[in-house]
């Protein structure tokens, strides 16, 4: 052996032996008759037919030619990718959700804020936004007036809370923003449809300045000197309304010039409006003309006041003084306060700034 795990070298010698006689090529010299049984072995297995014959050969051909075409393999539908576009509009909408999720969220936790809170902007970006949603010149007039005095409770809340006097002045400023714009609105909303909205106003400018004056005490720093201003505002809306609806039975009301709280009442002498009962117009002037001083009314009563006795903002009303000598007519349901004409202007006292009043 050469080696172990290897062949014999004698028996690869017999198999080269074997492998030369059955290919017939030249043998070794001395060659052995050994050989001669394995090669007529092979020999005989060369002359045998082992192969089909023609009968087994025609059956297989005619099975192959009768037999059905293979069935195709069954493909399935490839599913389609979703492309970079689809998965970003999914993502897109996802985040759309989401956002409007916080968004309402914030909306409700905001309605309680104050200012100085994180969420008091988005109470007044709501609160824009109603008002963008708000038809009409005195429903937007009196959507100003709410908010201003949903100003003022934020300050006596605020006040509860000793709160920095920053907060004071957010809520001042915004406070005589919207008291301006409501005022302007509404006022020149009465003057040219309906005067009777004019006592409302007034009401609400006096309400809330009894409420401001009460808190002032208790504002803190330069809280309290704006806060002052703010007052001055007040009441000079609520003078304005006084004088506009003083002039209502007048042919003249306005001046025809205007400020910032809007139209500016006339100055020159009241003349009685005619009144055409034909004809039917916006202003619904009173038909009773006014007596001259000393005269009794022809009716034996005094006449109804032209201003209503209640706001039209629920809980704002202040009811004016009544004046001596004043009669009221018995009435069912509403009371109604009447004032003998001419009038001599009730005269309203602010005792909250010393040197201001109507009349």
């Amino acid at each position: 052996m050469d080696g172990k795990g290897s062949t014999p070298r004698w028996r690869h010698t017999e198999h080269e032996r074997f492998a030369r006689a059955v290919e017939g090529g030249p043998q070794p010299v001395g060659r052995d008759n050994d050989l001669a049984d394995d090669l007529a072995i092979v020999e005989l297995l060369r002359t045998m037919d082992v192969g089909p014959d023609a009968e087994t050969r025609a059956r297989m051909k005619q099975r192959i030619l009768t037999s059905p075409p293979p069935e195709k393999p069954l493909v399935l539908p490839s599913v389609r990718r979703v492309g970079a576009r689809a998965r970003l509009a999914v993502a897109a909408a996802a985040v759309l959700c989401l956002l409007l999720s916080l968004g309402g969220m914030s909306v409700l936790l905001s309605r309680d804020a104050l200012p100085g809170d994180p969420l008091y902007g988005i109470k007044r970006t709501t609160e824009s936004a109603s008002l963008g949603l708000t038809f009409g010149d005195e429903s937007r007039a009196l959507k100003h007036l709410e908010f201003a005095a949903t100003r003022v409770t934020e300050m006596e809340t605020l006040a509860e809370r000793a709160a920095e006097p920053a907060a004071q002045l957010t809520a001042l400023a915004d406070l005589n923003t919207d008291a301006v714009e409501g005022a302007r609105q509404l006022t020149t909303y009465a003057t040219s449809s309906d005067e009777s909205a004019l006592p409302a106003l007034r009401d609400w400018a006096l309400a809330q300045y009894v409420k401001l004056g009460t808190l002032r005490p208790r504002l803190p720093g330069d809280a309290g000197a704006h806060a002052d201003t703010t007052m001055w505002l007040l009441a000079s809306i609520a003078q304005r309304a006084h004088d506009l609806a003083a002039r209502a039975n007048c042919s003249t009301v306005i001046s025809g010039n205007s400020d910032t709280l809007g139209p500016l009442p006339a100055k020159d002498e009241c003349a009685s409006a005619t009144t055409d009962p034909n004809a039917s117009s916006g202003r619904n002037p009173s038909s009773v003309a006014p007596t001259q001083p000393g005269q009794p009314d022809p009716s034996g009563q005094a006449p109804a006041s032209t201003q209503p006795s209640q706001s039209l903002l629920p809980g704002t009303s202040t009811p004016p003084a009544s004046q001596p000598g004043a009669t009221t007519p018995p009435t069912s349901g509403k009371p109604e306060i009447t004032i003998p004409l001419p009038l001599p202007l009730p005269s309203i006292s602010l005792p909250l700034l010393p040197g201001i009043s109507f009349g």
